[in-house]
């Protein structure tokens, strides 16, 4: 989706509770070109409202308190929350055609 988000002047960032330094050594495997960000105190999670209490909320694994939910934000340059796709499986990201609509709908029109 790169031209598509290129032709509406998007620019795309990740933000994952992961430290910096595990953020850099597991970039490669994702093939984003995407800006990633560490939210490891979760202040970015919790300034969108988006902290997952629920179950899963923090894998045995994790050294996180708990994780945030996943979910695909449309923001304009104001910072004003245009679009927001939540979902309910931790494993699960917006479908790239779901996240191309809302592109349509929100920035095609300004």
């Amino acid at each position: 989706m790169r031209a598509e988000f290129d032709q509406r002047g998007v620019t795309v960032l990740t933000v994952s509770v992961d430290s910096p330094e595990e953020i850099a050594e597991g970039r490669h495997l994702h093939g984003s070109q995407a800006t990633m960000l560490s939210d490891t105190a979760l202040q970015v999670t919790d300034a969108f409202g988006l902290r997952n209490t629920g179950f899963h909320s923090a894998p045995g694994s994790e050294e996180a308190e708990a994780l945030p939910v996943p979910a695909t934000l449309l923001v304009d340059r104001s910072g004003k929350v245009l679009w927001m796709d939540l979902s309910e499986d931790y494993q699960r990201r917006s479908d790239p055609s779901v996240v191309l609509a809302a592109m349509r709908a929100h920035f095609d029109t300004l």
